[in-house]
Formats: C-alpha cells, structure tokens, sequence
C-alpha cells in the first residue's frame, strides 16, 4: 500500500527541505572538487580556522601575522577563500541535515523504518564528514582521507535524494519485474564504484598520466603495476579507464531493458544520455589536458547519473512484481 513519511501536508512540507538540502549537498560536492582541482586543499594549513582566523586572512595585519604563525606557508589569499567558503557551505548543509533529520525522528505520523533509518544515518554521516574533512587538512591531503571524504559526501548527498523520493506520491499500477530490480541494484553497486574509481584518480591526480586517448602515451595497452595501485599512476589511470567501459556497457544494457516498461522509460532514456555524455566529457577531459570546467562538469554528471539510478530503483521498488 502507498504510503508517505507524513499523512497531514504540515509534515509533507519537509519535502522541499529535502530537496533544498540535497541541491546544497550537491553544490557543496562540487565546490570541494574546485577546491581540489585549483590545489586550494591547503591554503588553510588548520582546521576549523584559517591561519587562525575564522575568515580568509585578507587584510595586511591579518597576512603578516599569518606569516609569522605559519611561515612554512605563504598566504594565497584568493585559494584560502575557495577554501574556506567551501567550509562555510559544508558548515551550512550540516545544519541543514541536522534540522531535517530531527524534524524526521520526531514527526509522529505515519513514521516508518525507512524515515528512521535516513535520519540516523544522515545524522551518522554529518559526524563522520566532519572528522574526515578535519583529517584531510591535519593529515596533509592524504588520498585515503580525500576519497574517504568525498565518498561519505556522496552518501549523504543519496540519502537526502532518496528521502526526497520517498515524501513524492507514487503510482500502484506500475509493474516491474523482481530481476530488473536485482539489475538496477547491480547498477547502483557498479556506478557507485566507478565514482570511487575517478576519486581515487583524482586523489592521485593520475587524470593526465595517460595524455591521449584510446591509447595511453602512444600504447594501447601500457605496462601496468596492479600491486601499486596506491601509487603508480598509469595503473591507476587505466583501471578507471575499464571501470567506466564496464559501467558503461551495464548501464547501456540496463536501458535496453528499462525501455521495454513504460513507467521506467524517461529514466532509460536519461542514462543513455547522460553515459553519452560522461564519456564524451571523459574523453576531452585528457585530450585538452584536464581543464578545470571539463573535470568539475565530469563529476557532476557521474553523481546525476548515480542520482537517476536511485530514482529508478525507488520507482520500480515501489511498485508491484510482475510474474
């Protein structure tokens, strides 16, 4: 039987809630791959402070004392501010999650294990994103830590979206079967890992060790050291390389058959168009040597597409099995 998180429209409101605090958690994913691609990370050398202000420093008594505090590390005063609004955003959507979660835990209609179980964990999450947004300064940008970061970004950014998609009415006439369930499942695990897979290039920045395409430095198929994942950067560079030819080709296929039920049709038709447009991105992301827009554009469309395979296995989770 359809139900909703909260009967009365006084509780269906924290339906525009979600979806404000997922567009921030979005935003705020993309503003710390800015961050990271213009080498801003460390242009604050603490944490939750900056030089040990809660600003940038930016006036001349503010950078000369900078300077006598941290004098192994000159002020760049435009990457402190990318850093540090970054900060203020992240600071922001955790207020945010707080706020929606609470307001979950503590709704007393119609409350389910599904509700409970997004407000815990997003709460959960909050605490771990900021231990690990702590350690990737105190710790120097370490490339676990990063994509540690950015992976628990990631989920919260999920669980929001799927809380968006569970206050949404839904339809008891669609029909799907219990394997394309199983497929999309599948999908999810796949595009998840291939998002793990350009964070750990990116941690690495192993994105131009291979500087052509199809081939990787004039080889189409180059020397590569599967024990130094941790480090060798063609290794690294490849192995996201065939991630994306598998996730690619899985999703593909999962279209074919999304196709053939009408209700999952637009969702088809979206992951077509937007593996179309990764790889597309992907490619001139190495041909014209990894520039800022490319990357930032890149990532965003990796998250859209993990984002429309969430909606579609809530809208075929939602509906009834066919024999």
């Amino acid at each position: 039987m359809t139900h909703y998180w909260f009967i009365s429209t006084k509780y269906r409101q924290y339906s525009g809630l979600a979806l404000f605090t997922c567009l921030l958690a979005f935003f705020v994913i993309l503003l710390g791959a800015f961050t990271r691609l213009t080498d801003a990370g460390l242009s604050c050398p603490d944490w939750p402070n900056c030089y040990g202000f809660i600003t940038a420093p930016h006036t001349d008594a503010q950078i000369q004392n900078a300077a006598q505090q941290y004098p192994m590390m000159p002020v760049n005063v435009k990457k402190a501010w990318t850093e540090m609004t970054h900060r203020y955003f992240a600071g922001t959507e955790g207020i945010l999650i707080l706020i929606f979660s609470l307001s979950t835990l503590f709704a007393r209609k119609a409350k389910t294990v599904a509700s409970s179980f997004i407000a815990v964990a997003l709460m959960a999450l909050v605490v771990v994103q900021i231990a690990l947004g702590m350690l990737t300064v105190t710790e120097k940008l370490k490339p676990v830590i990063v994509l540690s970061h950015l992976l628990t970004g990631i989920s919260i950014l999920s669980l929001l979206w799927w809380a968006f998609l569970e206050l949404q009415p839904r339809s008891l006439l669609i029909k799907t079967s219990a394997g394309l369930k199983g497929f999309l499942w599948l999908a999810l695990i796949i595009v998840s890992c291939q998002i793990a897979l350009g964070g750990w290039v990116s941690t690495h920045y192993a994105g131009l060790a291979c500087v052509d395409f199809p081939y990787c430095n004039g080889k189409l198929v180059p020397a590569m050291q599967w024990s130094r994942l941790d480090s060798d950067l063609i290794s690294i560079h490849m192995l996201h390389r065939i991630g994306a030819l598998i996730t690619a080709v899985s999703l593909a296929v999962l279209a074919c058959f999304m196709l053939m039920n009408k209700s999952l049709r637009v969702f088809a038709l979206m992951i077509f168009s937007l593996i179309t447009l990764q790889i597309t991105l992907g490619i001139l992301n190495i041909l014209w040597l990894r520039p800022v827009w490319i990357a930032l554009i890149h990532q965003a469309v990796a998250i859209i597409l993990l984002l429309t395979v969430i909606a579609a296995l809530v809208k075929a989770s939602s509906s009834r099995s066919s024999t």
